[in-house]
């Protein structure tokens, strides 16, 4: 019984992230994009701190509900599910953090005014590191249903 309750939160934890990243992916980052600098800069400000810290807790919380549940669930089937979801939590949290956090600080320090050589550049960066972590993040995702139909 345990082991299914983790499983539904683990099913709903990570589909809450990959959802998140798939409407930033289809609706903010092509907003973005169409922003002249300033703007841009000034969007981007108001948006960091509305995902951030909410989406790297819902993260940790379910890698620590996706390492209970290899430990716990029966079969080499599921817990190998489970262990593919956990990756790719991982692997939004990587992306996130050695990508797209320290791109946002970057970002930070502009000068709406006065903005870096580059930054059009930076901003396709940023928009390719989210797409990574979007595809991942959906992986993960499916492997949590996979796991949870195995349990």
């Amino acid at each position: 019984m345990y082991v299914d309750l983790l499983a539904a939160l683990l099913v709903l934890l990570t589909g809450a992230l990959a959802g998140v990243l798939v409407a930033v992916e289809i609706a903010v980052v092509p907003m973005l994009a169409e922003l002249p600098g300033h703007r841009y800069v000034q969007v981007h400000r108001l948006l960091d701190p509305r995902f951030d810290p909410l989406m790297p807790t819902v993260d940790k919380v379910a890698l620590g509900v996706g390492l209970l549940l290899v430990v716990l669930a029966p079969g080499w089937a599921a817990k190998g599910a489970f262990i593919v979801a956990e990756a790719g939590l991982i692997g939004v949290a990587l992306v996130s953090e050695l990508s797209n956090v320290r791109i946002n600080r970057s970002i930070d320090t502009w000068e709406t005014d006065r903005l870096p050589q580059g930054w059009a550049e930076t901003r396709a960066r940023w928009a390719r590191s989210n797409r990574s972590r979007t595809w991942i993040g959906l992986a993960g995702f499916v492997a949590a249903i996979a796991g949870t139909c195995l349990v």
